[in-house]
């Protein structure tokens, strides 16, 4: 499962989107999930932690302050991952924001 970051991008957008209008309640979910157990199957944790940042990033849009926290605590320390310096920042940032919710 290779993905470019132009297609994990608009991945994030799209399930954003569908998730907010109410078109896939579970648009996240399926997507993400797919490329988490291809993740699990492979070793690949930089894949994992960008893919738990993504999920992280549509729980926070849409404010589901309780998925968000149990995805942080589950998934630990995600930034030794996270290949940019751009990824860690981000996560940490959402981290916070989760936490102070």
């Amino acid at each position: 499962l290779k993905k470019d970051g132009t297609q994990v991008f608009i991945i994030l957008l799209l399930t954003t989107v569908k998730k907010r209008r109410g078109l896939d309640a579970e648009a996240c979910d399926d997507i993400m999930d797919s490329m988490l157990a291809t993740a699990s199957s492979t070793g690949d944790f930089t894949l994992s932690a960008l893919v738990n940042s993504m999920k992280l990033e549509v729980l926070v849009f849409c404010q589901e302050w309780r998925q968000a926290l149990e995805l942080v605590q589950k998934a630990g320390n995600m930034r030794l991952f996270l290949s940019s310096l751009f990824g860690s920042v981000r996560y940490t940032f959402l981290e916070a924001l989760t936490y102070l919710k």
